[in-house]
């Protein structure tokens, strides 16, 4: 019971966090979005703390989120007025570079919690990051199978 109320209770730290936008001056608002992203992966690590494995893998899933969702916003913020076309493909490389090491923390909280498949453990969070993996790493996620067709009898 406590761990699935320590969830709820960091599930609204992340929707604060989701709220907040990065828009000009970057600085500033990327400052506070991640002052609001510490405390929603702090609680998300509290709520995991209690052991449970849904609560545990919920949280994962919701902390790679946060990752991620840092890393679309940063790619997705707001562009200072005036540059010109050199300035703003080099204020874009600089976006991606600072976007990166999100989106790695990212794909390894998903990855760990894909990894508690192996532990006999494959709920809704399970299922979510196999299929945010798919995205972020196609190559290696989004694989189908393939097989032969049925035969009935042997001719």
């Amino acid at each position: 019971l406590a761990g699935h109320a320590a969830l709820i209770l960091a599930d609204a730290h992340y929707q604060s966090y989701i709220d907040i936008k990065l828009t000009h001056p970057l600085k500033k608002s990327l400052k506070r979005k991640k002052r609001v992203m510490e405390e929603a992966l702090a609680a998300y690590r509290t709520a995991s703390d209690y052991g449970i494995a849904d609560v545990t893998t919920t949280a994962t899933y919701r902390a790679a989120q946060i990752y991620s969702n840092l890393g679309k916003a940063l790619l997705n913020s707001e562009r200072p007025k005036g540059l010109s076309a050199l300035e703003l493909e080099q204020y874009n490389v600089l976006l991606e570079e600072q976007a990166y090491p999100f989106e790695e923390k990212a794909i390894a909280l998903h990855e760990a919690n894909a990894h508690r498949t192996t532990e006999h453990i494959y709920d809704d969070s399970v299922k979510q990051s196999f299929a945010a993996l798919s995205k972020l790493l196609p190559g290696r996620y989004a694989k189908s199978e393939k097989g032969d067709a049925y035969v009935d009898a042997i001719y």
